[in-house]
């Protein structure tokens, strides 16, 4: 093919420009300023944004930061409430059982034990024979004393003769007046004499009644010290050897143990709400899974002022005499109080040299801040783990439990978040 048959060739290679009538129009770039003046005001917008949103942010950061770095610095406690004892309280004092009646039997004449008929362990009744003692001198003493009486009997009789004729004298006036004064003495002499020997004679009689010795009381034996053949004198003296039992020189020791008693010193506090009659409840060492019921008989009525406690008796029964005389013994005692006293764990107390104290929390401020202040209290009884507080502290009030030594009056202090207990200890 040769170039004729091409005519528009070299126009389609020459042409820079082919003509296309659906293409956009050709675009104009922007000037240099204009495009400066755009991006600057982006810049302005966002910077304007971060200052709107990264400032605020920032101080309520250094806010908490400040705010935490505080809490950080004061020391957590726990805390506890105040809060008064049940209305009903028991009390629990140490007491020994002792015998409702318990005593040495001494003799009243002297002379030799021919027999006795009571040991250790045996029951007697009143009245019943223990023991007998022969008393020879005794016997020769009654057989004196009624000769004596005999004797003064008939200087009676011999007196009331002899007035009763210077009566008759007289009336004859054949005595003086002075000789009839002097026979009437005589006679009235001679009654008092017979008076006398009649007490003798009675005197020796009752004695010689104590040379059989009798048990005063029902009870048991508990000490025996006498032998047959022992010396026995009216003043306690006895030649047997003393090593069977208490009360030297006493034949016997006797102790009514059907019902046992024991006496517990109450504190002050308590004395108000004692009474005759009051249930006890008390339970003993030596017989352990056993209770035994009990009830107060009396009380002293008075403090002691040395140790300000109220004596009082609890009287309990015995009929099984499982209970021993000296056994320890522990009362409990329930009642109603008629003001319950205020309680507080004992770790709360601060001792220091100015005497017991608690820390005291102000109300609670927002985050769990608070600020202590140091209190003094009176404490009453001590329970080991709790602690009666007599005055110093208010119902309802809160403290610091295990103060450390570190916490000071008005200190700052952040409270635990575990529930604020109430406890409600005592007896």
């Amino acid at each position: 093919m040769n170039a004729n048959e091409h005519p528009h060739r070299d126009e389609l290679l020459t042409d820079p420009a082919p003509r296309d009538e659906g293409s956009a129009p050709p675009v104009q770039p922007l000037p240099a300023r204009r495009l400066m003046t755009f991006g600057l005001g982006i810049l302005g917008v966002l910077v304007l944004l971060l200052v709107v949103t990264i400032v605020p942010r920032r101080n309520v950061q250094h806010e908490l930061l400040a705010d935490v770095a505080q809490r950080d610095s004061a020391p957590l406690v726990e805390v506890t409430k105040v809060a008064r004892a049940p209305a009903g309280s028991e009390l629990t004092l140490p007491g020994t059982i002792q015998a409702l009646h318990e005593g040495a039997i001494y003799a009243r004449v002297s002379g030799y034990v021919t027999r006795w008929r009571a040991d250790i362990g045996s029951v007697v009744h009143a009245g019943d024979e223990m023991a007998e003692i022969d008393a020879p001198e005794l016997e020769q003493s009654v057989q004196q004393a009624q000769a004596q009486l005999a004797q003064t009997r008939a200087a009676l009789g011999l007196a009331r003769a002899d007035l009763e004729r210077w009566k008759q004298l007289a009336s004859d006036s054949a005595v003086t007046g002075q000789e009839l004064d002097q026979k009437r003495a005589a006679y009235e002499a001679a009654v008092a004499n017979t008076s006398a020997a009649e007490a003798n004679v009675r005197r020796l009689q009752q004695a010689r009644q104590y040379t059989r010795v009798t048990a005063p009381f029902t009870g048991v034996v508990t000490a025996r010290n006498v032998d047959i053949g022992s010396f026995i004198t009216a003043d306690g003296a006895t030649s047997a050897s003393v090593g069977q039992g208490g009360g030297g020189g006493s034949l016997f020791r006797l102790a009514q143990t059907d019902t046992m008693r024991t006496y517990v010193t109450v504190p002050e506090v308590y004395a108000t709400s004692i009474e005759p009659g009051l249930q006890a409840t008390v339970q003993v060492q030596g017989i352990p899974g056993r209770t035994f019921t009990g009830r107060v008989a009396r009380t002293s009525r008075a403090l002691d002022p040395a140790s300000r406690t109220l004596l009082t008796e609890i009287d309990i029964s015995n009929r099984d005499f499982a209970l021993l005389p000296g056994m320890y013994a522990e009362a409990r005692l329930t009642f109603p109080r008629v003001t319950p006293p205020l309680m507080m764990p004992s770790s709360a107390l601060v001792v220091r040299g100015q005497g017991p104290e608690v820390m005291v929390l102000d109300s609670a401020q927002g985050g769990g801040r608070a600020v202590v202040h140091l209190r003094p209290v009176t404490v009453g009884r001590d329970y080991g783990s709790t602690v009666e507080i007599a005055s110093g502290l208010n119902d309802g009030e809160t403290v610091v439990l295990t103060p450390s030594a570190d916490l000071a009056d008005g200190s700052p202090v952040r409270v635990a978040s575990r529930p604020v207990s109430r406890h409600r200890g005592g007896r």
